[in-house]
Parts: C-alpha cells; sequence; structure tokens
C-alpha cells in the first residue's frame, strides 16, 4: 500500500492518491487534482523514492490465480517476513500475497493457503506504532503533499498510544476505511483478523471495512480453512510447521532441545523504523480498552493457537523431535487465555 513497483503500480498510488483528492474536492489553483497527483507519482518514482530492498516483496500488484500458495497479508502480522521465507520454500513466483480478504483465496486454484495470527494487544500497539513512525520516503513524501490541498484537514496520529486508542473508542470510525481516507492516516484498531477473514473482496476497499463486530462463526470457518496456520509468536515453531509441510523433513534448527535451534535466522522486516517498549508498558485502563475492541480477535487467537499447538504435536510425533519446548507452550497457552 505504501510501496510502488516500477511503473505499473504506480497507477494504483496515482488513483489512491487522486481519490484523496476527489473525496474532498481540492484541487489547487484550479489545476485538476489529477494532473497534480501525477506529477507527485513520476517525481516520487523519478527520484527512487519507493522501496527497492527486500519489501518489494511483501505484495504482489496483480493476481496470481495459479500461484501455489496464497498468503493473506494481514497488516502488521509479520507478513513481509513471511513471504520471504516462505520463498526460501517454493520460490516468491509461487506466493500471492496482498493485503485483502480470505476470500480471493477462493478464486484462484491455489494449493495451500497461509494464515499468520498475532496476540491481539500486540497487533494494535504494532499498528500504531507503525502509523506513529513509518518513516518511508515517498509515502510521507505524497502524504505532506496531499495535505497542501486547500481545505484539507492537517490531522496527524495522536502523539501517544493512549490517545489514539481514547480517540478510536469516544469517535470509532466504522464501515468504509481505508487509512489513507483515514485523518490519522492510520488503520482500524477494532478486530482486524476477524476482519480479514470475513471480508468479501468485492471492491478495492473491501478488506479495510471498519467492522463493528465481525462475523466470528464465519472467521473461524475460513481460519479452519486455511491449510497452514502460524503464529506470530511462535515465528520460529511456525516456519518449522511450513518447513514439515513443504518439504516433508525437519531440519535441527526446528529441534527445540538441538544446540543448533539457535541457527534459525528469519527474515527481520522493520519498514525503516523500530520501538523499545511494548504494550505492557501501557496504563492498566489503556490495556483494557484495547481488549474491548479485540474481543472477536482474541477469541480467534484462542482457537488458532490451540490448533496450532495439535498441529505442532503432529509434526513431533511424525519426526520424533520436540519442535515446541515446555516454556514456549506455557507462554503460547497462557497468552491465548487456554488452560495449561
Amino acid at each position: 500500500m505504501h510501496q510502488c513497483m516500477p511503473w505499473v503500480s504506480c497507477w494504483a498510488r496515482y488513483a489512491c492518491i487522486s481519490r484523496l483528492a476527489q473525496v474532498r474536492n481540492h484541487t489547487p489553483n484550479g489545476v485538476p487534482s489529477g494532473m497534480i497527483t501525477l506529477l507527485i507519482v513520476l517525481l516520487g518514482n523519478a527520484f527512487g523514492l519507493h522501496h527497492r530492498g527486500p519489501a518489494k516483496f511483501c505484495w504482489d500488484d496483480v493476481f496470481k490465480p495459479n500461484a501455489k500458495v496464497f498468503h493473506l497479508h494481514t497488516p502488521k502480522v509479520a507478513g513481509c517476513s513471511v513471504v520471504e521465507d516462505l520463498s526460501h520454500f517454493i520460490g516468491r513466483k509461487q506466493i500471492y500475497s496482498k493485503e485483502t480478504c480470505f476470500s480471493q483465496s477462493l478464486e484462484g486454484s491455489f494449493q495451500d493457503t497461509v494464515v499468520m495470527v498475532r496476540r491481539p494487544r500486540d497487533h494494535v500497539f504494532a499498528m500504531y506504532q507503525h502509523c506513529h513512525n513509518f518513516i518511508s520516503g515517498s509515502f510521507r513524501w505524497e502524504m505532506h503533499i496531499v495535505r497542501q490541498f486547500p481545505g484539507m484537514e492537517d490531522h496527524h496520529v495522536p502523539r501517544s498510544f493512549n490517545k489514539w486508542v481514547a480517540e478510536w473508542q469516544r469517535s470509532p470510525r466504522f464501515g468504509d476505511h481505508h487509512m489513507l481516507l483515514d485523518k490519522d492516516f492510520c488503520y482500524c484498531p477494532y478486530n482486524m483478523q476477524t476482519s480479514r477473514l470475513v471480508c468479501k473482496e468485492s471492491h478495492p476497499r473491501a478488506h479495510s471495512y471498519c467492522y463493528e463486530k465481525p462475523d466470528l462463526d464465519e472467521a473461524m470457518k475460513n481460519l479452519k480453512a486455511a491449510t497452514l496456520l502460524g503464529v506470530v509468536e511462535a515465528y520460529h515453531e511456525s516456519f518449522c510447521l511450513f518447513h514439515a509441510h513443504f518439504l516433508r523433513s525437519l531440519p535441527d534448527s526446528c529441534k527445540c532441545e538441538s544446540p543448533t535451534w539457535s541457527s534459525f535466522s528469519p527474515s527481520d522486516h522493520h519498514h525503516g523504523y523500530s520501538y523499545n517498549q511494548t504494550i505492557e508498558d501501557m496504563p492498566q485502563e489503556t490495556i483494557e480498552k484495547v481488549d474491548e475492541m479485540t474481543t472477536e480477535d482474541m477469541k480467534l487467537y484462542k482457537a488458532a493457537v490451540k490448533r496450532f499447538i495439535d498441529e505442532i504435536e503432529k509434526v513431533e510425533q511424525h519426526f520424533g523431535s520436540r519442535v515446541l519446548c515446555n516454556n514456549q507452550r506455557q507462554n503460547l497457552q497462557q497468552m491465548a487465555g487456554l488452560a495449561g
């Protein structure tokens, strides 16, 4: 969304910025907004402001219905890392990854569907950090230009996570939503993971629709339909599960009692920023508000972690090696609210 692949996907970027101008009827000095935004896009690419590094592998601009794997790229759920690390198993061309709805997986002939989940508290915290700290040159530059259109409200994401959460709880923006059309240029923090599993990709912004309460039963059904399920808090173990599935083997780096366990080297994408605080550093009142916003996601996460542990156990039995050691198992169960 914040990237522009060379020239082809620039038209998507052009359409998005044009839409921002059209929605608010911004035509500075009588110049058609389309001309302004086209100039912004072309200059951004001419000066190389878009990503040229590993992040260019995160999304596909063109639908690939014949790819082997459909990856549901939920924002801030390790999507870029997952795509890069999966590519080591089957090659990038065999993966279709996009910030879309799970329903799009039904439109292709994919052999596998990959879904990752993340503890909802951490997920919402990561959303805010992304919007607050993200420093992609082209994204920041374009948004700065867009905000100069006459009459454009110069809103910015609140300066603290606590204020951002309080703002959303006080004035939720349910319904049609897109971070580039949001007054804070940020995500909807309400049950995003459940929402991506139930939305229908019937129009360009369906995947970012902000549900007050998404259909949990539908989400659970689609989660069950995913052939591969990973957990961000157990990223290492998740890729051991994927390795066993795609390569029919279990390397020593996947044996948690082996000295080579620490040799696993996952991809690490931070999009140019990092932060030291965690959700646990926030006031209890704020954490409780986040929990209220993510009740459906927490139920989904609990079911996902339970399934994940069950599937890891099957891999352990098949290969006769421990993948999920007791301390990690207990951590996952505690985070998901499962009985030990």
